[in-house]
């Protein structure tokens, strides 16, 4: 698990970088989904809760909600906390707003939690973590790559089950119970990441 997560961190850290030479912002349209699972709600509110906790990630309503990530677990969902900012689209396939906070869901969408609707959404993403003063002078954010807030949650027969919580901030208790939920994929899981 620990190796996915490694994994995770190095794709958010490339996308963060790979945006850099991009314009300031990019505007874009999305689906606004809704959440037919409902099941899916407690595992928020629990996400929520935690991510409240979290120094850097304590006022920012801003999460991405990854489905299929990870080919040998294909029921795993990575959740990330984004904070205030998100920095360039990536594979999102639709948002949703729950709870004062707005979820973009990425990588494939499950219609047994969520259907399309036909509304849309103008969001702006920012491209660069470069952040500007009013007079236009550039201020680099160099401790961006130190600030995670993560979570794993395994979608099975219909039910959610939260497994896994790392935090940069080390007064926020993470915990770990990938290995009992997986207990024969993971070492297959950690070859195929040690492969890529």
């Amino acid at each position: 698990m620990k190796k996915i997560f490694i994994f995770v961190i190095s794709l958010v850290l490339y996308t963060y970088s790979c945006a850099q030479d991009k314009s300031k912002s990019d505007i874009q349209y999305f689906c606004k989904l809704e959440v037919v699972n409902k099941e899916l709600f407690p595992i928020l509110d629990s996400i929520i809760r935690m991510k409240s906790e979290v120094a850097y990630f304590k006022n920012g309503p801003l999460f991405t909600i990854w489905f299929g990530l990870d080919s040998i677990k294909p029921d795993l969902i990575i959740i990330w906390a984004e904070g205030e900012k998100i920095f360039g689209a990536n594979h999102d396939l639709g948002l949703f707003d729950y709870n004062g906070n707005t979820f973009f869901v990425r990588g494939f969408l499950d219609t047994t939690i969520f259907s399309k609707t036909n509304l849309k959404r103008k969001f702006i993403f920012h491209s660069s973590s470069i952040e500007y003063l009013a007079n236009g002078e550039p201020v680099f954010d160099m401790g961006i790559d130190k600030r995670y807030c993560v979570w794993t949650c395994r979608y099975h027969n219909g039910r959610f089950k939260l497994l896994s919580f790392h935090s940069f901030d080390n007064n926020v208790k993470s915990f770990d119970y990938s290995r009992q939920e997986y207990p024969s994929n993971l070492s297959e899981s950690n070859d195929s990441i040690k492969n890529n």
